[in-house]
């Protein structure tokens, strides 16, 4: 099967490292894969990433003409299946691909707010798309409620990630950092963007006073964050460190892993500190009670809150009093990650997705 997706992002974020992932993974398995995307940042990293990739700009509803330029491009490839995945822009880039005569035309959706909320994707999706595929069973409602668009189009497929083994030297972050090894370190991994509410996160820092706080990840928001920092006296409590990608290094100095966000899918970082068996707190966005629900009777592999600043440090500050729990919320979490979050898993379900069945159904 040949397989291309769309990326419309300008960003190098998780969802453009879901896509090109998702893309590698169907081609280690003997499809033929490629990514269309806007910026050439993206096109760059998915190409270093083993993934074919070339610039094809889908913008805004308005710019009918990039619908045209992508039907021509589809043409010329003559794709089985075409993977919208950047949902701002299905409107266009299936009524592209639907003009291009693809058998299959899928939309992957990676955040709780991109519903179909208005008149562009009611039509997008009840004329040119033929599945949607969700990572958070919470997220599927928004779709299989649409009036007038067949439910069983809708999927839930949760994203995979591979087993990982602790780094040779798990106190090296640490001990660059001068944090002693009894002290008790929560943190996260993430863009410094809106969505992900970092701002929150400092605030329920301050409210733990002899917790100290790891922050990877850069983005727009980096200076802001800082001098809220200095504005709430915990600057010797917190550590930008930028973006990193010896996370694994990073994982194993946390005692907690933090998702603060407004709005998720299914965290990718919470999903890979997962499998570095560190328990998570998660605000109560989708996707968090697919991967931290508790068993029936049981612990989870971490504790959902809300979104309130107290309840996210009450949440931490019980972690923090109970080394059992969380001993055993991290054993939680890793064989979850194997067992229900395996990339095996994920890719098995989009080949049945994207297969004939799909196109029959």
């Amino acid at each position: 099967m040949f397989i291309v997706a769309h990326n419309g992002a300008r960003i190098w974020g998780g969802a453009e490292r879901a896509t090109v992932s998702l893309l590698k993974g169907l081609r280690d398995r003997g499809h033929q894969v490629l990514l269309l995307c806007n910026d050439p940042l993206v096109e760059t990293e998915s190409v270093s990433r083993g993934v074919p990739a070339e610039i094809c700009v889908v913008g805004g509803d308005v710019a009918l003409g990039h619908a045209y330029r992508l039907a021509s491009v589809l043409k010329r490839h003559k794709p089985d299946a075409f993977i919208v995945g950047t949902y701002k822009k299905l409107f266009l880039a299936s009524l592209g691909a639907r003009m291009a005569g693809v058998p299959r035309i899928v939309a992957r959706v990676g955040l709780e707010s991109d519903t179909p909320r208005s008149l562009k994707y009611h039509i997008a999706l009840k004329r040119w798309t033929d599945g949607v595929v969700v990572n958070g069973r919470r997220m599927a409602t928004a779709f299989t409620s649409l009036e007038g668009f067949d439910p069983s189009k809708v999927r839930v497929i949760w994203n995979g990630v591979e087993s990982r083994h602790p780094p040779p030297d798990p106190m090296k972050v640490r001990q660059d950092l001068g944090i002693r090894s009894d002290t008790f370190v929560i943190g996260t991994v993430a863009r410094l963007a809106l969505q992900k509410r970092i701002d929150r996160l400092l605030d329920v820092t301050a409210l733990l006073p002899d917790v100290v706080c790891i922050i990877a990840g850069d983005g727009t928001r980096r200076d802001e964050l800082m001098e809220k920092t200095r504005s709430l006296g915990i600057e010797e409590r917190v550590r930008f460190l930028g973006s990193r990608e010896d996370v694994g290094d990073v994982f194993a100095a946390l005692d907690v892993f933090v998702v603060t966000s407004e709005s998720e899918g299914l965290s990718n970082s919470m999903l890979e500190a997962m499998s570095y068996g560190l328990p998570v707190v998660s605000t109560d966005v989708s996707g968090a009670e697919d991967a931290l629900s508790p068993e029936e009777g049981g612990l989870g592999a971490g504790i959902v809150t809300g979104f309130e600043p107290q309840s996210i440090a009450d949440a931490i500050a019980s972690l923090k009093r109970d080394a059992a729990t969380r001993g055993l919320m991290s054993r939680i979490a890793r064989g979850r990650a194997v067992s229900r979050f395996s990339p095996e898993q994920m890719l098995s379900a989009w080949e049945e997705f994207l297969g004939p069945q799909l196109h029959s159904a």
